[in-house]
């Protein structure tokens, strides 16, 4: 919200909330709990499956990052690569792995998505054809995941052919495809 806050004092007056990754599911978590009259439109770009991510965390490295946070060593670097590649502190692996708070989007049908259920906004969602994040077919994860909005009619759903996660060798058909849908926004 504070950046929401810092952008309208800055003088902007159209405001597309977006994230990549996690960061799209953090978008999702904010818009379900604030209709923020501010915001004229989202763009998730590649939002990750939190379940599968998770699958690969051990009992061994729950209970160190339970033992890290309760000694109150929250803040501290985990010893060890959280799920085998994320180099981070113990309360951000603690949310992600048990707060439920960004676990927002899912590969099943009946997934928990009443997060997704509560956005107000339209916007516009993209991945890759590719992306590994999604446990599934990428394309059918992303039209799940509208399908539970109430926007869903309204939402723009971009698939960028051929390529993962973070768009490798694909970068500006992106980066082109944002364009179009920000200057369509412009027009509305």
């Amino acid at each position: 919200m504070q950046y929401l806050t810092f952008t309208e004092q800055a003088g902007y007056r159209h405001i597309i909330l977006a994230g990549h990754s996690l960061g799209a599911n953090k978008v999702i978590y904010y818009l379900s709990r604030h209709h923020d009259e501010r915001v004229e439109h989202f763009f998730l770009l590649s939002p990750a499956n939190l379940t599968y991510m998770m699958s690969g965390v051990t009992k061994r490295e729950k209970q160190a990052i339970l033992a890290q946070v309760e000694r109150g060593d929250g803040g501290k670097m985990l010893s060890f690569p959280f799920m085998g590649w994320v180099e981070c502190i113990a309360n951000t692996a603690y949310d992600w792995q048990f707060s439920g708070l960004l676990n927002n989007v899912h590969t099943a049908k009946d997934g928990d998505f009443s997060q997704a259920e509560k956005i107000t906004h339209a916007g516009a969602l993209l991945v890759g054809t590719y992306d590994n994040f999604t446990d599934g077919a990428p394309s059918e994860f992303l039209r799940n995941l509208n399908a539970h909005m109430p926007t869903a009619e309204q939402n723009k759903l971009i698939f960028i052919e051929n390529t993962g996660h973070t768009y490798q060798m694909k970068n500006q058909e992106v980066a082109d495809d944002i364009l179009r849908q920000l200057q369509e926004w412009g027009r509305d």
